[in-house]
Formats: structure tokens, C-alpha cells, sequence
């Protein structure tokens, strides 16, 4: 029978351990210092560092020496490496420096744009546009332009123009061209326009274009020119020497729309520098910005002088702006190709080799050296070492942590300053609010003062507010100040107490009016001087009848509002109870004013009573709040007054007609006093002839006739005596009764037959 297979063991005493314990912090990688890096051996070999030290190693097998290891190998090239970085840094190699103020070598604009920024080549610092170029995308790591990654350290010549350096591309046969010469040529055109490679339609260009000489380099056949946009104008000149010598280019887009929808275009212009617009001066990056100052001071001087001059200025400037552009574009063509070679000077070489014991080390490292060049060619320049790869970049996360320190810094003193100006606010806004508490304390000031005055000096107010109102009617200004004598120097001869609104307001503020006559007096003294000094067609004459009109309202009104608040003459202030009117038989005015309407309830007066109340119950509703009401009833009262008017002419004009015809000598009547008659007449007469404008004069107010010629060098016009010729003319029509629309205020009211009556003016003459 078989047997089952046996299982074959044995024992092992194993104890397992424990796991070690959990560390009490965190794995950090602390990245190592630019100085430690330095130390270490960064380098790798590759495929071609190993077939390389293989052939060197077979021949110093050879030879009969020792080989030498990879680890030498590659800490000598890291050695060099860092060497030649050491060098370019020490040396300050300006191809390593970046220019912060760079332009574009092909638009001449610094402008950028997060998606049009400026690049800048690793090898030659060339500065583009990335839509410029033709570079939509930013690589990552180092950047170079065509020249230098098809062409690292041999000069190119461009197909379009005879100067080297600047952006190029490559042509579909293999030449090479400015990117802005192909921009400029209209025969010229890319390819891909969006990488803008390459460059075709060369063979397209007239050959006219080819022999146009360039009047800037003035070389001829070498490259194809363009031509002034000016009319008439057929400079031509390269697109670089034009750009060397700054002269107008100018490219913007045009919106095109037509038939088959809406295109867009290039429009290019480029102008000599004879007809560049005015006002598009741009500096030549050729020359130095000395230079470029002193040709704005010229341009400054040429807009003086006549044109002739002006034109010999423009064209010497011009043949010296374009002789020293012709000097650096020739300096340019003849300078040596700058080839990016890595140098390391003998004693840096003998210090990296001083610590190694080889066979044959300097026959070796020779050989290494050569090697090391031959790689950097091969790379274009680039570092074989990745850290340095991007040395630029480095320099500039340098200069960027430099930058961000200061704009930390920057920040802090901006987070101080918004401080500040937020105390600086708090603060301006307590003051606000103090300014506005006090401002609130003033006005309360001013209204307990206000109130103080209004009770312990009332009429003072009273009469202050009156004074204002009659200011007021004086629109010209007249009388607010006093007469001056320079001017009138016989005016006190014959106005003996003189006044005037300035006059009053002083002694209204010393407390000299105790009553409201006095107050009065002295406005009609104001107008009585001015009617007794001028003669009646002067403009000082009718302003003192037409204040005497308005003020008198202004005066009667305030009397009223005195006599109703009731004064204490003495003291200023109100009397402890108001003086009650004497209403007794009195009714509403509304009612009175009925009443007054009615004509059996005013037969019993005469004519002239009848018209004086109605008058006094018109000027007193011109105080009453306006309503239906007080408009009707002043209709009405008007109406009244005209009747009453023309009744009393009508009684006047039979008497006037009886003195004619029937009155033997003078004129009037046996055994009637002629003065009645005569005075109403004679008053009559004044009043058409001297107010036209239909304001009464009192007769005591005017002056004879002998004082106004004797102040005034003139006594009558002849325009005042056509009037007063007119009006006797006229014996058909009945004159009109200018007394009864007298206001009573004036002074005039109703003819006296008692008084003495002023003859006419008019009737002097």
C-alpha cells in the first residue's frame, strides 16, 4: 500500500519584536541651501558621457594608465558646471540681466498682457510678444527664440533688409528674415499665422522693390524697402532702418463691412521723417536719451518763426537725425556675432583638479575641457546642469523674493497708514459732530437773543422790519446812503436837515425813535429833500414820489400793527394789557364793507367823504388774507370808487363852464371866492401834467419854480412843456380827478377850499 507523503518540519524559536515606536513629529523635507548644493555632485552622466569615457578609458588602457572612474567624471564636470556659472555670475554678464523697462523689438510697445506677455530668449535676452512671435503658449523652463535653437552662435543675415539681430524667423526656402520685415512687406505673408512660420511669398516682390534705395542707410540692392504713405512722397527706407531710426510705423486694425459680412484688416502707415504727423514724435531706440532731449528741445524752437525757417530747421534736423542713425546701423553690422561660449580661466581649472591624484591629469582634463565645451555648443549655451538650467529665472526668483520683502514691507506701511487715516476719520468725524453741537448752540443763541429782544426791545424789531421794507422800495439804491457833498457841494445850502436810510438804521440802533412819528417824520423828511433839491423830470425826483407812494402802504401798515400791539413809549416794551379798540358800532369788516356797498346806506355823506372811506376800506383789505371772498368785495369797492369819480367830474365841469362864459375879467363868478375854484383848477392841472405815472405830489413837497432852476441849471423841457400845452388843448374832455386817487397817507387826501393852492406849472411858462 503507498503511503501518504510525510510532512517534513522544524521548529524555529523566532521572537518577534515589537514595532518601533511612532516618531513625535512629522517627516519634513527641509530643502537644502543654495551653499550645500554647491557642494554636492549634481551631475549625471548620460548615454553620450558613457560612450564617451569608454573611448578615453580604451586609450588610457592602452597607454598603460589607470582608468578613470564614473564618480571622477562626474564630479569634475559638475565642477565645471558651477564654475562657469560662478564666472558669468561674478563677471555680470549682461546678456543675464533683465531689463524691467524691455520693448518689444518688433511693435516697440512695453505693454503687456496676461495673454500677450513679453518673453525673453535664455540665450540671446532677445524681448518679443508672445502674439508678435507667434508663442500662444508660454513653455515651462527655459525659452529661445529661432535664431538661437536652430542657430546658437552663428550670425544670421536677413533676406529683407542688410542689418542682423533682432526677432527672426525662418523662410519656406530655408533662409532666414525679420518677423517685422514680413510684417511690413505687403508681397510677404506667413504661412501659419498663427505661429507666424514661415516666412513665404518672397519671391512675390517686385523687382522694382529690390532696387529702391534705403535714403537712411543708403545701401542699395541689399534688402527690399517700403515707401512714405504721403501722397506724392517715394522715400523708401528699410523696415529695420526705420525702425532704428524712429520713424512713425504705425499698425491698427480696420473693421471692414461688406456683401459677404464684416472682415477685418491691417491698415499699415510709415512716414519719412519729413511728413510725420505732428504730435507723434517718437524717440529712436538708437539713440541715447540725451540725444533724443535735445532733438525735442528742436522741435520745441521749430514752431516759431516763419515757415521757410521752420522747413531748413526740420530738414537739418532731419539729415542729423538720420546721419547718426546711419552710424550706429553700420557700427551694428560690423560688431562680432555674440556666441554664448562658457569660459573658465586656467586658475579656476587648476584649482578643481588640485585635490585629484590622476595619471595624466592635465592631458585629461584638456580633453574634458574640450568635451565640456562641445556639449554647452551642442545645448546652445544651455547649462548641463538642471538647477542652472533656468540661472535667469533664479535671478530672478531672487530679484522677485527681494520684491515681495519690499512689498511686504510696502504693505505694512500701507496697513499703517490705513490706520492712521482711520484715527485721521474718527477724528474728523468727532469734529464734525462737535462742529454741528456748536452750530446747534449758536442758533439757540441766536433765538434766546432773539426772543430777549422780542421782549424787552419790540418796537425796536417793529420798526427795524419797517426800515428793511422800505429799503426794499428803494430799488435803485438811492437813498440809502448819504448825499455826497463832493458831488452837490451846495447841497446843505438849501437842505437843512439831511437824511437818509443809513442815517436812520444808526439812530434806529442807538435807541432815538420813541415814537413811531419820529420814525416817520424822518422818511418824509428823506423824500421832502429830495423833491425840494431836484426838478420833476430828473430820475431823483420820480424815485422820491414813487417811495413816498410805496412806503406810505409800507408806513400806514406798520402804524396800524403798532397802534393794534399796543408800545410803552418810555420804556420801548409792550404795556402790561393791550389796548383794546373802541369797537363799539363797529361790525365785521366783511360786513362794513357790505354796507359800504350799498349806496342808501352813504347818501347822507358827500361825494368826496364817500369816496375817501371807500378808498381807506380798499388799501385795508390789501392786508387781509387773500380769498373768493375779498377778491369780490374789491371788485366791487372799485367799481364804486369809479363812479363816485365820475360823478364828482361831473359836477365839477358845469361850474368850470359857468366861469368861463360868465365871469368877467378872470373868470369867475361874482361873489365867490375865486381861490376854491381856482386852486381845484390849478391842482387839477399840476396833478395831470407832473404825474403821468398817476402818483399825486402834496404841494407843500414841491419847490418853486425859481429853486429848482437855480439847483438844477435847468427849469423845463421842451417835452415837459408839450405836455402841459396838450392838456389845455383839449377843452372838450373832461379832465380827470387825479386828487381823489390820491392815497391819504400822502398828505394830500381831499382839496381844502381854504388852503392856499400852488399854481400850475404850466401855466408859468
Amino acid at each position: 500500500a503507498t503511503k501518504l507523503p510525510e510532512v517534513i518540519y522544524r521548529e524555529i524559536d523566532h521572537n518577534a519584536t515589537d514595532a518601533p515606536p511612532r516618531p513625535s513629529s512629522y517627516y519634513r523635507y527641509i530643502e537644502k541651501s543654495v551653499e550645500e548644493l554647491d557642494e554636492e555632485v549634481e551631475y549625471d552622466m548620460d548615454e553620450e558621457d558613457y560612450v564617451w569615457l569608454d573611448i578615453m578609458n580604451e586609450k588610457r588602457k592602452n597607454e598603460g594608465v589607470n582608468f578613470i572612474p564614473q564618480e571622477v567624471f562626474e564630479y569634475l564636470m559638475d565642477r565645471l558646471e558651477k564654475e562657469s556659472y560662478f564666472e558669468s555670475h561674478n563677471k555680470g554678464d549682461p546678456n543675464t540681466l533683465i531689463d524691467e523697462d524691455a520693448v518689444c523689438c518688433i511693435c516697440n510697445d512695453g505693454e503687456c498682457q496676461n495673454s500677450n506677455v513679453i518673453l525673453f530668449c535664455d540665450m540671446c535676452n532677445l524681448a518679443v510678444h508672445q502674439e508678435c512671435y507667434g508663442v500662444p503658449y508660454i513653455p515651462e523652463g527655459q525659452w529661445l527664440c529661432r535664431r538661437c535653437l536652430q542657430s546658437p552662435s552663428r550670425a544670421v543675415d536677413c533676406a529683407l533688409c542688410p542689418n542682423k539681430g533682432g526677432a527672426f524667423k525662418q523662410t519656406d526656402d530655408g533662409r532666414w528674415a525679420h518677423v517685422v520685415c514680413a510684417l511690413w512687406i505687403p508681397e510677404v505673408c506667413f504661412a501659419n499665422t498663427v505661429f507666424l512660420e514661415p516666412i513665404d511669398s518672397i519671391e512675390h516682390i517686385p523687382p522694382a522693390r529690390w532696387k529702391l534705395t534705403c535714403y537712411i542707410c543708403k545701401q542699395r540692392g541689399s534688402g527690399a524697402c517700403i515707401q512714405c504713405h504721403k501722397a506724392n512722397c517715394y522715400t523708401a527706407f528699410h523696415v529695420t532702418c526705420a525702425q532704428q531710426a524712429g520713424l512713425y510705423m504705425k499698425m491698427e486694425p480696420v473693421r471692414e463691412t461688406g456683401a459677404n459680412g464684416t472682415s477685418f484688416s491691417v491698415r499699415k502707415t510709415a512716414y519719412c521723417d519729413i511728413h510725420t504727423p505732428p504730435g507723434s514724435i517718437r524717440k529712436p531706440p538708437a539713440l541715447s536719451h540725451s540725444e533724443g532731449e535735445e532733438e525735442e528741445d528742436d522741435e520745441g524752437e521749430d514752431g516759431k518763426g516763419p515757415n521757410s525757417e521752420k522747413v531748413k530747421k526740420a530738414k537739418a534736423k532731419s539729415r542729423l537725425k538720420m546721419k547718426k542713425a546711419r552710424k550706429i546701423l553700420a557700427e551694428k553690422r560690423a560688431a562680432a556675432p555674440v556666441v554664448s561660449v562658457p569660459c573658465i580661466p586656467p586658475h579656476r581649472l587648476s584649482k578643481i583638479t588640485g585635490g585629484l591624484s590622476i595619471q595624466r591629469k592635465s592631458q585629461f582634463m584638456q580633453r574634458l575641457h574640450s568635451y565640456w565645451t562641445l556639449k554647452r555648443q551642442s545645448r546652445n549655451g544651455v547649462p548641463l546642469l538642471r538647477r542652472l538650467q533656468s540661472h535667469l529665472q533664479s535671478q530672478r526668483n531672487a530679484e522677485q523674493r527681494e520684491s515681495e520683502e519690499k512689498n511686504c514691507a510696502l504693505k505694512e506701511q500701507l496697513k499703517s497708514w490705513q490706520r492712521l487715516r482711520h484715527d485721521l476719520e474718527r477724528a474728523r468725524l468727532l469734529v464734525e459732530l462737535i462742529r454741528k453741537r456748536e452750530k446747534l448752540k449758536r442758533e439757540e443763541i441766536k433765538i434766546q437773543q432773539f426772543a430777549m429782544e422780542m421782549q424787552l426791545t419790540p418796537f425796536l424789531i417793529l420798526l427795524r422790519k419797517t426800515l428793511e421794507q422800505l429799503q426794499e422800495k428803494d430799488t435803485g439804491n438811492i437813498f440809502g446812503e448819504p448825499v455826497p457833498l463832493k458831488e452837490v457841494p451846495d447841497y446843505l445850502d438849501h437842505i437843512k436837515k439831511p437824511m437818509d436810510f443809513k442815517t436812520m438804521k444808526q439812530q434806529l440802533e442807538e435807541h432815538l425813535y420813541r415814537t413811531f412819528d419820529e420814525f416817520e417824520e424822518d422818511f418824509n423828511v428823506i423824500v421832502k429833500n429830495c423833491l425840494q433839491y431836484n426838478a420833476k423830470d430828473t430820475i431823483f425826483y420820480r424815485a422820491a414820489i414813487r417811495l413816498r407812494d410805496q412806503g406810505g402802504v409800507v408806513l400806514k401798515h406798520a402804524r396800524r400793527q403798532a397802534e393794534k400791539i399796543s408800545f410803552d413809549c418810555d420804556t420801548g416794551m409792550h404795556t402790561p394789557e393791550l389796548v383794546a379798540p373802541d369797537n363799539s358800532g363797529q361790525l365785521f369788516w366783511e360786513e362794513e364793507v357790505d354796507r359800504l356797498l350799498v349806496p342808501e346806506n352813504r347818501s347822507h355823506l358827500p361825494l368826496e367823504e364817500q369816496l375817501k372811506i371807500l378808498l381807506e376800506k380798499l388799501e385795508t383789505m390789501g392786508s387781509v388774507k387773500q380769498n373768493s371772498g375779498r377778491s369780490r368785495r374789491a371788485k366791487l369797492l372799485r367799481k364804486e370808487i369809479t363812479m363816485i369819480r365820475r360823478k364828482l367830474g361831473q359836477h365839477r365841469e358845469p361850474s368850470l363852464g359857468s366861469d368861463r362864459h360868465g365871469a368877467p375879467g378872470r373868470g369867475c363868478v361874482p361873489g365867490m371866492n375865486p381861490s376854491i375854484k381856482d386852486g381845484q383848477t390849478d391842482s387839477a392841472a399840476e396833478e395831470s401834467s407832473c404825474h403821468e405815472t398817476g402818483k399825486g405830489l402834496g404841494t407843500t413837497s414841491s419847490a418853486s419854480a425859481a429853486e429848482v432852476g437855480r439847483r438844477t441849471k435847468f427849469l423845463f423841457t421842451a417835452k415837459s412843456k408839450n405836455k402841459c400845452i396838450g392838456l389845455h388843448k383839449r377843452p372838450g374832455r373832461p379832465p380827470k380827478n387825479r386828487e381823489a386817487q390820491v392815497i391819504p397817507s400822502q398828505g394830500v387826501g381831499t382839496t381844502n377850499p381854504a388852503a392856499p393852492q400852488t399854481p400850475s406849472r404850466c401855466s408859468l411858462s
